[in-house]
């Protein structure tokens, strides 16, 4: 039962403090912030940075 090969949905610890810094530094919009951080983190989702904003 369940994926043969689970994958983690949650980011690396590398992924979160890079969209941290990014969206302090920018001060964009989490919408412009989650376009922006896609090319270079494809698996974003808006939730996971919603999550990591939110504080």
């Amino acid at each position: 039962m369940g994926p043969k090969q689970p994958r983690s949905t949650s980011l690396s610890r590398e992924e979160e403090a890079a969209c941290l810094i990014f969206r302090r530094h920018t001060q964009l919009p989490l919408d412009d912030c989650l376009y922006a951080l896609q090319d270079s983190i494809p698996h974003l989702r808006r939730s996971s940075l919603h999550r990591l904003c939110a504080h």
